[in-house]
């Protein structure tokens, strides 16, 4: 619904009566549980309260939410649609549309609709159903999500009945809901979904699309994490009934050998009373390179399999091609391989292999007639067409794979495991958290009339924009005879000092104030931030537990990370990112990590036209998102993020 960019008119504030209103149509709506009172022996000062209506309310509409009208059209014939849309900022995040409300038009039923922005802040607000990755691209194209696309096997959530709202996570991030819509079906009755048609989920916003876009601001959308808490707790709590039933079949079944073999129960209870020790740890064999190999050849038949299974009649068995290198590690290659530890992942890696990078594993395939690859400019290879019918294919028995809870599993052991410093080499600012202050400090001129004179080495010297407003406010206040108009408080007349000081170049306005012998309180203010000769620009960059006592600020404008992206060798698109070592970041140990996520080659050099030792990550592809994400997790916020987009056509 929102592919084409919607026309949304002038914010207005909410009244906190409506704001309370809307937030409990919202809870009535989608049946949010209210506790009544705190669990008994709860303590009500412990650092996670127990949630109450307000912080509910909160939670799902924040307080000085805004709302507005906004227009857009739907369908083929491309309708008129009006609705709502309510914009507001969670902890910690920015200001977006957080709810929509279709008001007239295709659709317009007056419901409101949450975006990912209130699914990421609110677990297990909707029933969440998954597809598989390359399924989710069709998605962000804005098609519906059809009934063969949907994965797992029934049962399916109980709340996704015909016409309730759902979300739609991939098999990849299976916590993290990317699409929203309205169940077409009653998708919690489906017994099978293989060899069933038909609509299953009609889309209305995904991720990716012109509502997520939208920002106040003009900021690009907020990118999804890569894990969420909390979407998978009613998973988790299916697992603990499973576990619970399974104890009572066993405690029947030893009850029922007791009555039957009395002699035999007395040593058979001494021995199940006995504390079992737990099995030693089994340190796994590494695999030779041939076990690699022939794992890796596995995964892609299994995948080409899979997909045959699953799409049997549709184009291509809905593979997409041609077929990029990364699409193909990380699509057709990871989700396959036999890896169920932390450790396992180590060892199943491309560069583990025989071949050592993908173009020479394309190139083995085309070898066994499994694919047809070409070479782009002599670089890059692609897949052009692949063999569905091969024997391999066709005969090929699947093999067990790891559950999404085992690949969650060893993530999170990988992760505890390389927090011990020094022991793996990880990337120590993974996590940190940064703080950009903007700061001014005063010159000679205003010094000691608006602001003390202290030592440029003084912490105190340096000022926000804030502190400057009140040290300003001051010295006006204090003048006499008054300068500041009893009938407009926002009119300043000049005295000596200000004509004298500030307003003293030769420009049209600086002559224009001093004839007219008045100026505006906010004129004044924005005349002597902007002029260096009267305050200098500083910034400090804070880590946790830091204060300006610790860090001496620097003069110049906030430093950005500036990401380019341009062309190299006809069509082949390569990212750069520079400017990594003023936030700590550590350009070698990032050019590692985007190498393991985008499967891509990375490098590490010089930046051209920069300070020596300033160095540059270089990245194959479009990797924009990919390196925001990576960004993002050292402690950067979008805005210190500069994208510079050189594979455009000039107009």
């Amino acid at each position: 619904m929102f592919k084409k960019k919607p026309t949304i008119k002038n914010l207005s504030p909410l009244r906190s009566s409506d704001r309370r209103k809307i937030a409990d149509q919202i809870i009535s709506d989608y049946q949010v549980e209210i506790p009544s009172s705190a669990p008994a022996g709860q303590d009500s000062t412990s650092s996670n309260p127990a949630p109450n209506l307000t912080s509910i309310r909160n939670a799902l509409l924040p307080e000085n939410s805004l709302s507005a009208r906004f227009t857009t059209t739907a369908g083929p014939q491309l309708r008129e649609v009006q609705g709502t849309v309510y914009v507001g900022t969670h902890p910690g995040g920015e200001e977006r549309v957080l709810w929509f409300r279709l008001d007239h038009g295709p659709g317009a039923d007056g419901r409101l609709y949450p975006t990912v922005y209130t699914l990421w802040n609110n677990p297990n607000l909707v029933p969440l159903l998954y597809t598989p990755e390359m399924v989710m691209r069709k998605l962000h194209g804005g098609a519906d999500l059809m009934t063969p696309g949907l994965a797992n096997e029934p049962p399916f959530p109980k709340r996704a009945v015909e016409g309730a709202v759902v979300a739609v996570a991939s098999l990849d991030r299976h916590t993290v809901p990317l699409f929203v819509g309205i169940c077409e079906i009653d998708v919690s009755a489906l017994g099978e979904v293989q060899g069933t048609k038909g609509h299953a989920v009609r889309g209305l916003h995904w991720e990716g699309d012109e509502l997520w876009a939208w920002s106040s601001s003009s900021r690009p959308g907020q990118p999804a994490p890569e894990y969420l808490p909390g979407w998978d707790e009613e998973e988790d709590e299916g697992d603990e009934e499973i576990e619970e039933a399974a104890e009572g079949v066993n405690e029947l079944a030893l009850g029922e050998e007791e009555n039957s073999h009395a002699a035999v129960n007395e040593e058979s209870t001494e021995t199940l009373e006995e504390p079992l020790e737990e099995p030693a740890p089994i340190e796994e064999k590494e695999p030779s390179m041939k076990e690699i190999d022939d794992a890796f050849v596995k995964a892609f038949i299994y995948s080409l399999y899979k997909l045959k299974q699953d799409n049997p009649s549709a184009n291509n068995h809905g593979l997409a091609l041609p077929i990029q290198p990364s699409f193909l590690i990380s699509n057709m290659i990871t989700p396959y391989l036999p890896i169920f530890s932390a450790q396992q992942a180590q060892y199943y890696q491309i560069k583990k292999t025989s071949w050592k990078n993908v173009k020479k594993f394309i190139k083995y395939l085309d070898k066994q007639q499994l694919v047809k690859s070409k070479d782009r400019s002599g670089q890059e290879t692609i897949i052009l067409d692949v063999d569905f019918n091969d024997r391999l294919v066709e005969q090929f028995v699947p093999y067990r794979l790891p559950s999404k809870n085992a690949v969650e599993n060893s993530k999170k052991a990988g992760v505890s495991t390389n927090k011990k410093p020094g022991a793996t080499g990880g990337d120590p600012t993974v996590g940190q958290t940064l703080t950009v202050q903007t700061l001014y400090r005063p010159t000679q001129k205003l010094t000691p009339t608006i602001f003390p004179a202290l030592s440029s080495t003084n912490p105190q010297n340096y000022y926000k924009y804030s502190d400057v407003s009140n040290h300003l406010d001051q010295y006006l206040q204090s003048q006499n005879p008054p300068i500041v108009d009893p009938q407009n408080r926002r009119i300043i007349s000049l005295n000596p000092f200000l004509a004298n000081t500030i307003f003293t170049t030769s420009s049209s306005e600086d002559r224009s104030t001093t004839a007219r012998g008045k100026t505006t309180r906010d004129g004044l203010q924005k005349r002597i931030m902007e002029d260096h000769s009267l305050m200098t620009a500083h910034y400090a960059i804070l880590r946790a537990g830091q204060t300006l006592s610790d860090v001496k600020p620097k003069p110049g404008a906030t430093p950005k990370v500036t990401v380019i992206l341009e062309r190299r060798t006809g069509s082949k698109t390569v990212t750069k990112v520079s400017n990594l070592e003023v936030f700590g970041i550590i350009p070698s140990l990032l050019a590692e990590e985007l190498q393991k996520q985008c499967a891509s080659s990375t490098s590490v050099a010089q930046a051209n036209g920069a300070l020596k030792g300033v160095m540059e990550v270089l990245v194959q592809g479009d990797q924009r998102r990919a390196l925001e994400t990576a960004l993002v997790r050292r402690g950067l916020k979008t805005q210190w993020i500069d994208v510079v987009d050189k594979t455009k056509k000039k107009k």
